[in-house]
């Protein structure tokens, strides 16, 4: 019987599971729904009257005998009062529970309930009219004692014994109900194993028919998802899925090539524009400094020169790493400064800065150049934008096993539209207009492209104010193949 079914179409195998499975399910709801129709039909009128008296019984006597023992004692005007909005209210309730329930009792109990409300309202507008008139004190409380408390309060107890009926007649359709619903689950109890039995052989020669190729092909992509492009045979029959095994395969060979291209255009890409960055970077800032060497050496300022050197010195030192993409946090340090040094030769009368990373975060491993461009971004386009001396802060800490590096400076400033586009440039890849935003995303994207999406630079500033940019990344543990890896290595 298995192999009849091995060259069906899928299309056929699913109406099969239709029609013997899931045909006599929908009638079987559907005669569920119906009954649970006929449940609520019955139940439904008796909860509304209930609920409408119960309403009824609340407000009534309360909002009755309160009103008119203002108006009685002269606190409550007639005509400020609601008095006829509330009478009208209560013929309307009871005229909703004759018209509601189906017992004859009760249909004679709101009867009288309405006599007696249209003899309540006679005793209101006696004692409205008395009010209207001096000296009958005594005969409006009178009218209030023995009439309307009394007709309000016998108007309640006829409410609360209709509801008393209505809820001995709930329960009679409860018992029946569930009675009935007792019978239902065993007469679909039946149906249900009947249909079981007769579907049960072909279910399992069905579903093992689909089942069995999908795994195989699940398997499949589970080995593709691990980077195995590698041919897989096929096990499928003449059904949709031995075609799309087949598909699967061509599609593997086309996708090896392809993400072998990908990578290799990828890093060449990756590694043009970070070079392309350096190439803009450092040139500029070499001739200045080489200009700043020369006229101090000029002007005889021989101790200035020693010291300007040695910062560019150790500023290329660090820069080169031997090649390597990876430094110390450390090593980062001594980089900022020797650039910060640099800086204040040229910019004395506006710079200061101030640099405190811990001392146990020293052999952190970073990617070279990540304070760096930030750092330049601050001087050039925040404190060299604000009249009067400027200050650059560096600051480090770390918890909940994240670095947070923190770049702070109160130099101009952005507006906040300005800072939106910064913030909205370096989330997305490609070139960036904004001066102020390309070193910025450049570093943002190399974090990103080495840590994870979840890492990169979060940045806050203020108009005449400053700015901060906090730099987010793991704590990791150096490796000894750490200064090794390259940027190339992580693109893809």
């Amino acid at each position: 019987m298995k192999e009849k079914f091995t060259n069906i179409s899928l299309r056929t195998k699913l109406k099969l599971f239709m029609f013997f499975m899931l045909i006599p399910m929908m009638c079987m709801v559907i005669y569920l729904i119906i009954k649970l129709s006929t449940y609520t039909d019955k139940y439904t009128p008796i909860v509304n009257d209930v609920m409408i008296a119960s309403e009824f019984d609340m407000r009534f006597k309360e909002q009755i005998d309160y009103t008119m023992y203002r108006i009685a004692i002269g606190s409550d005007e007639y005509e400020n009062s609601n008095i006829e909005q509330i009478l009208q209210e209560m013929d309307d309730y009871l005229e909703q529970l004759k018209e509601g329930t189906a017992l004859e009792s009760n249909k004679k109990q709101v009867r009288m309930a309405q006599r007696n409300l249209v003899i309540l309202e006679k005793s209101i507008y006696k004692l409205i009219n008395n009010c209207k008139e001096t000296g009958h004190y005594d005969e409006n409380m009178s009218i209030l004692d023995n009439d309307i408390y009394v007709l309000t309060k016998l108007i309640t107890e006829e409410i609360r014994e209709y509801m008393y009926y209505e809820a001995l007649e709930l329960e009679k359709v409860r018992k029946a109900v569930e009675t009935d619903i007792h019978t239902t689950l065993k007469v679909v109890f039946c149906i249900l194993m009947v249909v079981l039995g007769v579907t049960w052989a072909l279910v399992i020669v069905i579903s093992d028919s689909i089942s069995k190729p999908i795994r195989h092909l699940c398997e499949i992509t589970k080995q593709v998802g691990t980077g195995d492009f590698t041919m897989q045979k096929i096990k499928g029959g003449g059904d949709e899925i031995a075609t799309l095994e087949s598909s699967f395969n061509n599609m593997l060979v086309k996708i090896n090539k392809l993400v072998d291209n990908i990578k290799s255009k990828q890093n060449t890409l990756r590694l043009a524009e970070l070079k392309l960055l350096q190439a803009q970077i450092n040139p500029h800032f070499l001739y200045n400094t080489l200009d700043a060497i020369s006229w101090m050496a000029e002007d005889g300022q021989s101790e200035e020169v020693v010291d300007l050197v040695s910062a560019l010195s150790e500023f290329f030192r660090v820069s080169l790493s031997k090649g390597r993409d990876y430094i110390t946090l450390k090593e980062e340090e001594s980089h900022i400064r020797s650039y910060l040094q640099i800086q204040q030769f040229r910019y004395a009368d506006i710079l200061e800065y101030e640099i405190n990373i811990p001392q146990e975060l020293s052999e952190f491993p970073i990617l070279k150049l990540t304070l760096q461009p930030i750092v330049e971004n601050a001087l050039y386009h925040g404190i060299k934008q604000k009249r009067g001396k400027g200050k650059i802060s560096v600051e480090g800490e770390y918890s909940n096993q994240a670095i947070l590096l923190t770049v702070k400076d109160n130099g101009i400033g952005m507006t906040q539209e300005t800072l939106d586009k910064i913030r909205k440039s370096i989330k997305k890849e490609g070139p960036v207009t904004l001066d102020t935003g390309f070193g910025l995303a450049n570093v943002n994207e190399r974090i990103r492209l080495n840590y994870g999406k979840e890492y990169g630079l979060r940045i806050e500033s203020e108009y005449n104010v400053g700015t901060t940019v906090v730099v987010h990344l793991p704590m990791k543990p150096l490796e000894k193949d750490l200064e090794e890896k390259k940027i190339s290595s992580k693109i893809i």
